[in-house]
């Protein structure tokens, strides 16, 4: 197993143990974001859009 394997696999880990807190811990880290209300909005927000992603675009062509 390689290392981009065990990422993968540590990472889907976390999402099936708690997916909120995954997600917000990501939102958190790519905009520097702490307040956990804000994080949680933006959680919130994450969740009711259905053509929002946590990557580029760019990553889908």
């Amino acid at each position: 197993m390689n290392t981009i394997d065990i990422f993968k696999q540590q990472i889907q880990e976390m999402m099936d143990t708690d997916y909120c807190s995954f997600i917000k811990a990501l939102i958190s880290i790519e905009t520097g974001e702490l307040n956990k209300d804000k994080l949680q909005n933006r959680y919130g927000s994450y969740m009711e859009n259905d053509d929002l992603t946590l990557l580029n675009k760019f990553f889908y062509k």
